[in-house]
């Protein structure tokens, strides 16, 4: 019997052999070796001796590819337990500068992913991070993208946010940053909407009092914020950008605390860009307002019995008409025999910088999700996507 194979080793070598039935002798001894292994691994892991998990979890694949057809649920869960395996191991090796080690556990990763879209977006995630490392920004891009695609396909909002974010920052690095700014707001409206009605019901409500699950989903959605208004700033919307540092802190103190070192690198911050803005003005009184916190809540003020938006102060004329509205107008107002009053409206792209042709080189210490403001906030080492 043939040992475990390496990083190199190619699904097709395996999948492409025919395999010659077992007898009732051979298929026994394989069922022992296989319970063997799957001991040892397990000890491995729980001893975080990552170098005998991967070979016993290698060693694992190759006995039950013996044993079951490649579609077997049995082959499926061993691809799956070796590639988040190889990727918490690459992590470890990019955060040890072991960019070798971690290039080569990703590219096995890869090679086991396909039973997963999940474990694929997750491998795509952190080879970006590895390319981003070594200063390969447009890969880092690629690969982010292809990996929102599977995360937005298979309906994962806070897996797709978290890769948002790191687009987000990547694309800053490009100097593309109004393509970055779209990437942030969507990771935050994603997170707003995953919170909300947890914060409706009454299940969370401050710090200290929320489950762990709830804590991450607070903090990418601060870092949702500080990157909003770092992409403000680099587009020179000081207003936009000083307002989105303020909400982050506010959010931060709240359900993080205010001890966080979130809160206080959006607190430096907003008080920075607010410096910059015309002395008062309303944008920085509502920056102090935000900062200030959330208010008692007030009584909800009558409607006076309005029914329905065509009833409320005109609220309806706030509606964009949809595209098959538009239409139907047309439609109708050809069939009067009238022009139509719905004129064709072409929106442009987001301007984009020129990106720089070499890319600019990347500190280790920066968090995947953030994009680079100041020293104060390369130095947070919030949560990494790279273990979602």
């Amino acid at each position: 019997m043939r040992g475990p194979r390496g990083p190199g080793f190619k699904k097709s070598d395996e999948t492409s052999r025919p395999r010659s039935a077992l007898s009732t002798e051979q298929r026994r001894s394989l069922l022992e070796k296989l319970q063997e292994c799957d001991r040892v691994a397990e000890a491995a892991g729980a001893s975080q001796d990552q170098k005998q998990l991967l070979l016993q979890l290698e060693q694992g694949l190759h006995l039950r590819r013996r044993l079951h057809p490649e579609s077997s649920d049995e082959v499926s869960a061993a691809c799956r337990r070796l590639c988040q395996a190889c990727n918490f191991a690459a992590t470890v090796r990019l955060q040890q500068a072991d960019l070798r080690g971690a290039q080569e556990l990703l590219k096995r990763a890869e090679q086991v992913s396909d039973k997963s879209d999940k474990d694929r977006a997750l491998t795509w995630n952190n080879m970006a991070c590895y390319y981003r490392r070594t200063n390969k920004l447009r890969s880092a891009a690629k690969f982010l993208e292809r990996a929102l695609a599977l995360e937005e396909h298979t309906g994962s909002a806070a897996d797709a946010a978290q890769t948002q974010l790191n687009l987000c920052a990547t694309l800053s690095q490009l100097k593309q940053h109004g393509e970055a700014l779209r990437h942030a707001q969507s990771a935050l409206i994603s997170h707003y909407e995953l919170l909300m009605p947890q914060i409706l019901n009454g299940e969370l409500s401050a710090a200290g009092t929320i489950p762990k699950s709830a804590t991450e989903q607070f903090t990418v959605l601060c870092i949702a914020y500080h990157n909003v208004a770092v992409e403000n700033e680099y587009l020179q919307n000081l207003g936009a950008a000083a307002c989105a540092y303020a909400e982050g802190y506010r959010w931060a103190v709240k359900f993080l605390g205010q001890s966080h070192q979130l809160a206080s690198i959006l607190r430096h911050a907003a008080e920075s860009v607010k410096g910059k803005l015309p002395s008062g003005s309303g944008c920085v009184a509502r920056v102090e307002e935000i900062m200030a916190g959330w208010p008692q809540a007030a009584a909800q003020a009558s409607l006076g019995g309005c029914s329905g938006l065509g009833g409320t102060s005109g609220f309806g004329n706030l509606l964009t008409p949809r595209h098959d509205d538009d239409q139907q107008r047309s439609s109708k107002a050809q069939s009067r025999g009238s022009p139509s009053m719905i004129s064709e409206v072409k929106v442009p792209n987001a301007s984009k910088s020129p990106a720089s042709e070499g890319g600019d080189s990347e500190d280790a210490s920066y968090n995947d999700h953030f994009d680079e403001r100041s020293k104060d906030s390369s130095s947070f080492q919030g949560q990494l996507v790279v273990q979602k």
